[in-house]
C-alpha cells in the first residue's frame, strides 16, 4: 500500500520535474546562443578592427542588388525624405593627442615605456602633427562618401531628380555638416545640372535637425544612479591590460589606465577617416581588448540614445521634433504642396535617437544590461560616418501609397508592423504608427 502511494506521489511530481528540466535546458540553450552571438561579434571586430571605433567606422557601403527590395508592380516613387550624418571627419577633441603624448613622455621618463610603447608614441606624434588646426573638420573622404550616396540615390530614383525639380536641403550649423550637404548637392547637380537645390543652415532649423531636450541632456549627469553603475563597468572594460602590457613595463603605474587606453583607442580608430595619413595603431591592440573597448562605448550610446529602460527613453523622446518634421513635410509633399525630395544633414546622436523612436530594425530593442545591448545594438551598423536614413514613398494609378525605409541604403523593418509587400509598408500604417510614437 505504501509503495502504491509512493508511486502516485511520484507521478504527481513528474510534470513539475519535467517542466523544471525543460526550463534548465532552455536556459542552457539561451546561454549557448548568447555565447555564439558574442563570439560572432568578437570575430567581426577581429576581422575589421576599425569597427571597434563604433560610430567612427568609415561608411561601409557595398553595392549589391538587394539594397532596394523589388518595387510592387504599378508603383512609382513620388517622394524621398532623408536624414544624413556628416561624413568622415577629424577628431573633435583638439587636445586628445597632446594629453596622450604627455602621459607617454612621463612613463618614458620613469623608465616604464617598452620599445613597443615608444613605437606607438611615435605614431601618436604623427597623428598630432597632421591633426593640428583640423579639429572636427570634414575630411576629403567624408565629401566623397556623400557624393557617392547622392549619385546612387539620383540614379536609383531618376524621376525625382529631373530638370526643373527643386530639392530642399537643410543642415546643422556645424561646418563639417554644411560641407557634407554641399558635397551631396554638388553630386546631384553633376547628375543633372537642370535641377534646383535650395540649401540652408539656419539656426531656426536646429530645433529638429539637432535638438537636445533637457531630458536627453540629463543623461550625461554622472549623479544618476544608473550612470555610476555604467561608469564602473565601462572602466573595467577600458583597462585593456593585455594591450597595456605591450606598451608599459608596469601598466599599474599609470594614474588612470582606463582613461588612457580609451583615449589611445580613440586616436587609433579615428585614423581610418583621414586621407593619406598612413598611420595604423589598431594592430597594436589585443583583439579581446578591442571587443571590450567597443562594447563599453557602445553601451553608453545605447543608454543615451536607444530605448534603454534605465534612461526611460529620454534620448528617443528628444527626436520627436525631427520625426514630426519628417511626417509633416511628407504629408505636404504627397498633397502636392512642396518638393519631391527633402534632405536633412546632421549628426549621429540625433539620427540614433530618431531610429529608436521610429523603431527601425535593431534600433527598436528594449534590453537590460551591457551584455544584452551589445548583441542587438551595434553602433557601427547604425550610424557609421555618413550614415543615412531614407524614407521613399511610392504611389500607383489608384492612388495607393506605400513606402520603404532604408538605413545606410539597406531596407529596415518597422516595429511589429505588417508589410504590404517584402520591404514595403502602407504609408497610412507607417504614418499612424509614427504619429502614435509622438503622441505617446
Amino acid at each position: 500500500m505504501k509503495l502504491a502511494v509512493g508511486l502516485v506521489c511520484a507521478a504527481m511530481l513528474l510534470p513539475g520535474a519535467v517542466e523544471a528540466k525543460k526550463k534548465k535546458a532552455a536556459k542552457i540553450d539561451i546561454n549557448k546562443q548568447n555565447e555564439l552571438i558574442d563570439n560572432a561579434i568578437r570575430a567581426e571586430i577581429a576581422a575589421c578592427p576599425e569597427k571597434s571605433g563604433g560610430v567612427y567606422l568609415v561608411y561601409p557601403y557595398i553595392a549589391s542588388p538587394d539594397s532596394l527590395p523589388p518595387v510592387p508592380a504599378g508603383f512609382e516613387p513620388v517622394y524621398i525624405s532623408h536624414y544624413g550624418r556628416h561624413g568622415s571627419r577629424w577628431h573633435t577633441w583638439g587636445d586628445i593627442h597632446e594629453k596622450i603624448l604627455k602621459e607617454f613622455a612621463k612613463q618614458k621618463e620613469d623608465g616604464n615605456l617598452t620599445s613597443t610603447g615608444e613605437e606607438v608614441m611615435g605614431l601618436v606624434q604623427i597623428c598630432e602633427d597632421n591633426a593640428e588646426g583640423h579639429t572636427g573638420e570634414l575630411t576629403h573622404l567624408g565629401e566623397l562618401q556623400h557624393k557617392s550616396i547622392a549619385t546612387r540615390m539620383a540614379k536609383r530614383f531618376p524621376t525625382l531628380f529631373e530638370t526643373g525639380d527643386t530639392i530642399v536641403a537643410r543642415s546643422s550649423t556645424e561646418p563639417r555638416v554644411i560641407i557634407s550637404m554641399l558635397a551631396f548637392s554638388e553630386a546631384l547637380k553633376e547628375y543633372n545640372p537642370g535641377m534646383v537645390v535650395q540649401r540652408s543652415a539656419s539656426p531656426g532649423d536646429q530645433k529638429f535637425i539637432r535638438y537636445d531636450s533637457k531630458g536627453a541632456q540629463s543623461l550625461y549627469d554622472d549623479s544618476k544612479p544608473w550612470r555610476a553603475a555604467y561608469i564602473h563597468e565601462r572602466d573595467s572594460l577600458f583597462e585593456s591590460k593585455a594591450t597595456a602590457s605591450k606598451l608599459f613595463v608596469n601598466p599599474d603605474k599609470l594614474n588612470n589606465l582606463p582613461w588612457f587606453m580609451s583615449m589611445l583607442h580613440n586616436i587609433a580608430f579615428t585614423s581610418q577617416n583621414i586621407d593619406d595619413l598612413n598611420v595604423n595603431i589598431l594592430p597594436y591592440f589585443d583583439n579581446e581588448d578591442l571587443y571590450n573597448l567597443w562594447k563599453a562605448e557602445n553601451h553608453g550610446y545605447y543608454l543615451c540614445h536607444g530605448n534603454a529602460p534605465e534612461s526611460e527613453g529620454e534620448g528617443p523622446k528628444s527626436s520627436i521634433s525631427l520625426l514630426q518634421d519628417i511626417l509633416d513635410r511628407t504629408d505636404e509633399s504627397l498633397a502636392g504642396k512642396r518638393t519631391q525630395v527633402d534632405l536633412r544633414f546632421g549628426h549621429d546622436t540625433y539620427l540614433e535617437r530618431l531610429l529608436s523612436l521610429m523603431q527601425l530594425g535593431d534600433a527598436k530593442a528594449v534590453v537590460h544590461g551591457i551584455d544584452e545591448s551589445s548583441r542587438v545594438w551595434r553602433n557601427y551598423h547604425l550610424t557609421p560616418m555618413a550614415a543615412n536614413l531614407q524614407l521613399i514613398v511610392f504611389r500607383n494609378a489608384a492612388g495607393e501609397e506605400i513606402a520603404t525605409v532604408r538605413l545606410n541604403e539597406r531596407p529596415q523593418s518597422v516595429g511589429e508592423l505588417t508589410e504590404y509587400a517584402p520591404g514595403y509598408y502602407r504609408w497610412t500604417d507607417l504614418r499612424k504608427f509614427w504619429r502614435s510614437q509622438i503622441s505617446e
